[in-house]
């Protein structure tokens, strides 16, 4: 065990991969679950039944039968539960005082291997995902974020723009037996990653698990699908119109897939994210925020999916100065693309992330995600010295390649949520296009 990372991984016989990372100065110790399985598993019929399977564990196990004896069991040892569904992934996760871990454990196993799925459950759990999916499409903000995602991509419905929650088409036709067949499928250890951070004994921890999750049986390991990394639409706007005074903007550029790139790609990523829009020194918020005076809230961010991404730029503005704003913006990515970066600019990035990385380390939740999800997504294991190493190898002209490969107009998309003329949308579209 490695004296500045106290961190151990091991593989049950049944296949289930197990990650513990001891902290003894912490009082709580979290665990979290990962199995292989999303939304991009799901076919036109079964979209939501991922997430219909996660919200189903909690509502009865085999030993806590019910979900009202779950939260008492829990509250009284102030445990706090959670579960959730993405496209590539359906976690479950416990924390609690590290005395009561081996009690977390249980209730851990129980949620994801002996849930009471019953037929009655299943119809009224559907009742509460149909509410769960009004409350999304309700608003308009969210409404507005989904619908620009979508259009980052070709084709009408690809599966990375799936709302995990499923549809209530599709929703209302699930019944148990798919969810059973689905736990069938996908619900094995061998399917599974088991990362565990806290004040913990790890003799103890392992001899439980095997005692536990040790006793499930072995399966397959679900591929992933794969999908084409070129199917990035060209120039779009669209402007979802709504009675506020503040215009929203948003403007996306294809980036990559984490599985297409090197991990020291990212990195680049990383930085190059955190000069243009990233924090309160990046170029964006110094410009339209400091030096213009014209908005309150600019900035930018990423997201990466196995094989594909996007980049996004974003903020909102009073609509007579949304024209002047993205022209700003505009100035700003085209310094970028013919001038680069400072180098100072690059030390400040650098040191930034270098910091951050570091204090991710200091809470059993962050660290057990941190290190269960490079397990789960099968890289090696980096701890915060590996990612500063990597991103200390970044120049200024990796920066300078990188945004003149993003920061292509004729891929942009550019959406507008608020009460915005024609003729502005058509302005602002000859900025860019």
């Amino acid at each position: 065990m490695d004296k500045k990372y106290p961190f151990q991984k091991f593989t049950l016989p049944n296949g289930l991969t197990v990650l513990l990372y001891k902290m003894d100065s912490i009082m709580s110790t979290y665990a979290v679950l990962y199995v292989r399985v999303g939304a991009i598993y799901e076919k036109q019929k079964e979209r939501g039944l991922s997430h219909l399977t996660e919200h189903l564990a909690f509502l009865g196990t085999d030993k806590y039968p019910s979900p009202t004896l779950i939260s008492q069991e829990a509250e009284q040892r102030g445990m706090l539960y959670n579960g959730g569904t993405s496209q590539t992934s359906t976690y479950y996760s416990v924390h609690l005082p590290h005395n009561f871990i081996n009690y977390g454990l249980e209730m851990l196993h129980q949620f994801v291997f002996k849930p009471k799925n019953t037929t009655t459950n299943s119809e009224k759990e559907k009742e509460v995902v149909i509410s769960e999916y009004q409350d999304f499409w309700h608003n308009p903000e969210r409404h507005f974020y989904h619908k620009i995602w979508r259009k980052r991509f070709r084709q009408k419905e690809h599966p990375y723009s799936f709302r995990p929650m499923g549809i209530p088409a599709s929703i209302n036709k699930l019944d148990i037996s798919e969810v059973k067949k689905w736990r069938d499928n996908f619900y094995n250890p061998s399917n599974m990653v088991l990362s565990i951070a806290g004040n913990i004994n790890t003799n103890d921890l392992e001899k439980r698990l095997k005692e536990t999750f040790g006793k499930e049986k072995s399966g397959k390991i679900a591929e992933e699908p794969v999908f084409a990394n070129d199917d990035y639409s060209g120039f779009t706007s669209y402007l979802q119109k709504d009675p506020r005074p503040q215009i929203i903007f948003i403007l996306t550029f294809p980036v990559f897939g984490w599985r297409e790139n090197k991990r020291i790609d990212r990195q680049k990523l990383r930085i190059l994210n955190r000069i243009l829009g990233g924090g309160q020194s990046s170029r964006l918020y110094e410009r339209l925020r400091r030096k213009e005076r014209l908005v309150y809230r600019v900035g930018s961010n990423y997201s990466l999916h196995s094989w594909m991404g996007g980049l996004e730029i974003q903020g909102s503005v009073p609509v007579e100065k949304l024209t002047i704003t993205l022209k700003n913006i505009k100035e700003e990515l085209d310094k970028v693309i013919n001038l680069g970066i400072s180098k100072n600019e690059l030390i400040r990035a650098k040191g930034f992330l270098s910091a951050s990385i570091q204090m991710q380390f200091d809470n059993p939740p962050t660290v057990a995600s941190f290190l269960g999800s490079q397990e789960f997504d099968k890289e090696e294991i980096w701890f915060p010295d590996d990612y500063i190493r990597a991103g200390e190898r970044v120049t200024r002209e990796d920066i300078h390649k990188m945004a003149k490969n993003i920061f292509d107009y004729p891929r942009l998309n550019l959406g507008l949520l608020g009460n915005v003329p024609n003729k502005t949308v058509r302005e602002i579209e000859k900025i860019f296009h």
